[in-house]
């Protein structure tokens, strides 16, 4: 189950601030509040059942099975928790919460590489839009850095709201890298300190149908340790 490694975290966004004529547009990281969960704050295990209604975060409302062990993106709209029964972890079953309007899902991985989603405001990047085949890199300056670590994740989907895999994903900061190949989602936890700059490249496909790949961080990390 999930626990909080360290404080409520702060959301990332990406954000486009223009220089003076004739020089190049810098892409800069401006801060905005992620969702509170009481659960983090006391650095208690994640229990979703006893905070049914809060918008955004995965939650386990059936009584037989409350106790949240991992979720992911079933969509750009749904997050899909896997919830096991109090009595035996290894009974599980699916528990489905959708997104708030203007909002999207974006799955992230603790310290220990568990996955979790969360469903975040439009406001995150848009890496890349568009159906054709290409290779693409974006470097972005964070701000809000104050744990020293950082959640990233990068995720792809297609006009149809669906998970669109890639042919690769990378993330590169400073001598930190991760990549994957053939996947629509990739979450890395880096060690980095504020105005810390990181690059995300991409190959995309041609599809038929549009595909988006959107890029956001989180101020400090998780721990899936009880």
């Amino acid at each position: 189950m999930l626990s909080r490694l360290f404080l409520v975290p702060t959301l990332l966004l990406v954000g486009i601030t223009t220089v003076a004529i004739g020089a190049p547009v810098a892409e800069t990281i401006k801060v905005i509040e992620a969702v509170k969960i009481p659960q983090m704050e006391s650095n208690i295990t994640l229990n979703r059942r006893v905070i049914v209604g809060l918008p955004g975060i995965p939650e386990c409302t059936d009584p037989q099975f409350p106790n949240l062990m991992y979720s992911n993106c079933s969509n750009k709209l749904t997050i899909r928790a896997i919830c096991a029964s109090a009595d035996n972890p290894e009974d599980t079953a699916p528990s489905y919460t959708t997104c708030p309007p203007d909002t999207t899902c974006e799955a992230f991985k603790t310290v220990e590489g568990r996955a979790y989603a969360l469903c975040i405001g439009k406001g995150v990047a848009e890496v890349y839009r568009g159906i054709m085949g290409k290779k693409l890199c974006k470097t972005y300056e964070m701000e809000g850095i104050t744990e020293g670590m950082a959640m990233l994740s990068i995720n792809a989907f297609d006009s149809n709201q669906q998970p669109a895999p890639i042919p690769s994903i990378s993330v590169s900061s400073e001598n930190q890298y991760g990549s994957t190949s053939n996947a629509n989602n990739f979450a890395l936890v880096v060690n980095t300190k504020n105005k810390k700059k990181v690059k995300v490249c991409l190959t995309t496909a041609v599809t038929e149908l549009i595909t988006s790949v959107f890029f956001c961080f989180l101020n400090g990390a998780y721990s899936s340790k009880n």
